[in-house]
């Protein structure tokens, strides 16, 4: 009996929990915040899925009295999702796993949702299906699609059927006509979103921006917001160091090699671009850095494809750039392969003015003339050997031959003329990275072990000639330099029911040997001078470990933080002079994102990050490097480790409104200076101890005033402080800098092939270390053409046609004011042609193996 009793008991209670039900009321909630609610509020049932893989979708359902497989089965709907209940575990996931979607909203006249609209997606050659879905009760649909651009038809009982050819993404909302009508052409009236916030970084959506067409990488980077682009240098407003990453993945290559790999890439491959200004406890603790991520389209054609672009430009002298690129995709092998090719040529004037407060002046003017060529190659191979594993190799490979030739004249009491000859050797440097990514089990939790090498030989020699009032003397020099990096990092992507968290740890050696002999010729005679000339050898090791959680509090804010841990041993050894200095230190480094989505897609976000800056090689090396027989500059090796502070608000409106009001803090810095020794030698060399603070205010405003014309407008206005901790005879400098930037764009046919625009940029003043520089502009127009079913791209570019692009910068000492001048001749035109062959759309390989250390090295 109390058996039977017993058992009555337990099916009771089990009955009672099955009978558990929901009632809830949701109006465009994301649906990754709904299943979390439903599974915050069921006591029998776990719900498991992928957030990345369901934010796009958004649920509007009101729910009464269901039961928590009811709910859920309600709160799917019609989207493309598959429901699996096994005992107490729910999974939940997208049957179309594809990155990009056709999303929207439909509306009638009176602004109000049409649900269970047929939305469908029409192949735009010959209307065939291609998929599909219906709109939830709020009016929005999201349907995966891997086309670039599609046939969009939406229908309803007693509303007539809308096409509309669109390309893939968010294209807005869509207002339906009550009344038939025969339909001619449709215009979308409003402005797909551009600018998408996620919890620490800003997404600009290439895809939904039609003035991108016929744009390579560098020229697309130049209408997001908070890059400066000028003269095809990249960076991010108000950081001292930009990394570029695609698909996650750091280019480890030189300046020059990056330039080549982004004039590669075409806008139409470009999916989105994310600036991350504040990096998360994931990246290196680096001081005052961001992070530029182009993330490429992919879909799931496979075969080969590629692209060819030739480029000529006309300066001052002729330019010519090369870049051929091959990809070829199957199920289970992923190559990629690019070969690059630059014939340049470098000239470069800059005038110095040193007024001392005595009375006399010291000037200096030097040119340099420099053939650059320069050829770059990389490769990437991605095996699937699994479903869950994935291996790969990832190599690049740099080098340049260049002959530098320079006149330095001094004006000082007496005057010095100076002609220098750098004979032609090849530098060059490799980067190789192997990785395995394994998923460890359904849930997409993942493990990423990755091995990076990096190495750099830059070899140089030099002879200079200085004749002072009728004297000759003359010095030769031979260095070489040679930087290896060994990295390894381990990773874990651990998304779990209530939070998604990231954790590893990393381990670096850096070993930087370089050596120089210097010959000073005396009776017809080079000889050997053991004073000057050395051998430097640098190691640095670092062990790094870190741990971040990002969770959503509630429907509308987002938080991550985490928590990063460094420590570093470090070696300097003067060979020759049998000097070594020893020192270690380590350091907890935290990191915080706070994101807020407001109403109408407005967002505000607050962010923080500490993080710490190591010398660069070259600013260790203790060795001097002439420009003349007796004006030489110099590193050195006891320079120290500094420490930097960034905050930042930000806000955006949905409709191309994007602000910033942010501040950064550094101490312990480097400077540089410049001092006269009694014999009249100038000498340039670092120093420790700068401290600077900076808090500025920095907005951009996009929008595509009519369809044929888009406006981005934006600027920065900061204030800035910097002087040292420490005696010194550069002085403080502060003040306020400004800075303008817009640029109009064209559309000059219906096709939307011929696309023509003009971009501005000017710097009022800035500021920098311990650098006051006056104004100066940079002024660029193209007119682009696609044809061919844009196969074939023309670009045509006109660039700082005014000769506006010279900088002027003053620094401030006791004693004297250093004013100087720097023109790199950037005025030039230039002819693009690129042409594309092959399938159009191949899945991209690269891999994210987060290695900054190689970027000191350059």
């Amino acid at each position: 009996m109390r058996k039977h009793l017993f058992l009555g008991i337990l099916l009771l209670i089990a009955c009672v929990v099955q009978a558990q039900h929901i009632t809830r009321n949701y109006n465009k909630t994301s649906l990754p915040y709904v299943l979390t609610d439903i599974d915050n509020a069921s006591q029998r049932y776990t719900i498991n899925f992928i957030y990345n893989e369901l934010e796009d979708f958004t649920v509007t359902v009101n729910l009464r009295n269901r039961t928590v497989p009811e709910a859920i089965r309600e709160v799917l709907g019609f989207y493309p999702m598959r429901m699996t209940v096994s005992d107490s575990l729910i999974f939940v996931e997208c049957t179309q796993k594809v990155p990009t979607k056709v999303i929207g909203h439909i509306v009638d006249q009176h602004n109000q949702p049409v649900p269970f609209a047929n939305v469908a997606l029409l192949n735009p050659s010959d209307s065939s299906f291609v998929n599909g879905g219906v709109t939830n009760n709020g009016g929005d649909f999201v349907i995966p699609c891997s086309q670039r651009k599609i046939l969009l038809r939406v229908s309803f009982v007693g509303f007539a059927t809308y096409y509309k050819l669109i390309n893939v993404g968010n294209i807005g909302t869509i207002r339906m006509k009550t009344e038939p009508y025969t339909l001619k052409s449709v215009t979308v009236k409003g402005m797909r979103r551009v600018i998408k916030n996620d919890v620490d970084r800003l997404q600009y959506l290439v895809s939904n921006d039609p003035f991108s067409k016929g744009m390579n990488g560098i020229e697309v980077m130049g209408r997001v917001p908070m890059i400066n682009v000028s003269d095809e240098s990249v960076s991010i407003v108000g950081k001292g160091n930009t990394h570029i990453m695609l698909d996650g993945h750091i280019l480890e290559m030189t300046a020059d090699a990056v330039k080549a790999k982004l004039r590669s890439l075409k806008a139409e491959d470009i999916e989105r671009i994310e600036v991350i200004t504040i990096p998360p406890a994931k990246y290196k603790a680096e001081a005052n850095a961001g992070y530029i991520n182009i993330v490429m389209k992919r879909d799931q054609s496979k075969g080969w494809s590629g692209s060819i672009s030739e480029e000529v430009q006309r300066q001052y002298r002729g330019r010519y750039f090369q870049d051929i690129n091959i990809n070829y995709a199957s199920r289970k092998l992923e190559l990629s392969t690019g070969l690059g090719m630059s014939l340049d040529k470098v000239i470069n004037n800059s005038y110095s003015v040193y007024d001392f407060k005595d009375g006399h002046q010291r000037s200096t003017r030097k040119r340099i003339i420099s053939p650059w060529p320069s050829y770059n190659a990389d490769a990437i191979v991605k095996y699937h050997a699994t479903k869950s594993l994935e291996l790969g190799v990832m190599t690049s490979f740099y080098a340049n031959h260049t002959s530098t030739n320079h006149t330095f004249v001094s004006l000082n009491r007496d005057t010095t003329f100076t002609t220098a000859h750098s004979p032609a050797v090849w530098n060059n440097n490799i980067s190789t990275t192997l990785y395995a990514e394994y998923k460890l089990d359904s849930l997409e939790k993942t493990l990423n072990v990755n091995y990076n090498f990096f190495n750099s030989n830059a070899p140089t020699q030099s002879e200079n000639v200085s004749v002072t009032n009728g004297m000759t003397e003359s010095l030769r020099n031979k260095s070489k330099a040679n930087y290896k990096i060994n990295a390894l990092k381990l990773d874990f992507s651990l998304p779990f029911k209530h939070l998604y968290m990231e954790t590893g740890a990393s381990f670096s050696a850096i070993r930087n040997k370089t050596s120089l002999m210097l010959e000073n010729l005396a009776n017809g005679q080079w000889r050997y001078n053991a004073d000057e000339s050395n051998e430097f050898l640098y190691k640095e090791r670092t062990l790094a470990a870190y741990l971040s959680a990002k969770k959503l509090l509630t429907e509308k804010i987002q938080i991550q933080a985490g928590l990063r841990y460094e420590h570093t041993w470090t070696e300097s050894n003067q060979l020759t002079q049998r000097q070594i200095s020893r020192s270690h230190y380590g350091r907890f480094y935290p990191t915080l994102h706070l994101n807020w989505q407001l109403k109408d897609n407005q967002n505000l976000a607050l962010a923080a990050n500490w993080g710490i800056e190591r010398p660069n090689f070259n600013d260790l090396n203790p060795f001097r490097i002439y420009t003349s027989t007796t004006d030489y500059m110099t590193g050195n090796p006891y320079l120290a480790a500094a420490y930097t502070c960034n905050v930042e608000i930000n806000y955006s409106n949905g409709k191309g409104l994007y602000a910033v009001l942010y501040n950064n803090y550094g101490k312990g810095e480097t400077g540089w200076r410049t001092q006269f020794l009694e014999n009249g030698s100038q000498v340039t060399g670092p120093y420790d101890g700068l401290r600077h603070e900076k808090t500025g205010f920095y907005a951009n405003y996009n929008r595509n005033v009519l369809t044929w014309l888009n406006l981005n407008i934006g600027g920065e206005v900061y204030y800035y402080d910097s002087h040292s901790d420490y005696q010194t005879d550069v002085l403080q400098v502060h003040g306020w800098g400004k800075r303008a930037e817009g640029s109009l764009s064209f559309m000059l046919n219906h096709q939307k092939t011929l696309i023509a625009e003009v971009n501005y940029h000017h710097w009022f003043r800035e500021y920098f270390a311990q650098t006051q520089s006056k104004s100066y502009a940079y002024l660029q127009m193209n007119l682009k053409y696609s044809c061919l079913d844009d196969r074939l791209k023309i670009s045509f570019t006109i660039g700082d046609p005014f000769h506006q692009n010279i900088n002027r910068n003053t620094i401030f000492y006791k004693d004297y004011t250093n004013t100087n001048q720097f023109d790199n001749h950037s005025r030039y035109i230039g002819l693009r042609a690129t042409w594309s062959f092959g399938v159009k759309q191949v899945h991209r390989t690269y891999h994210d193996n987060r290695d900054t250390e190689s970027q000191r090295a350059k």
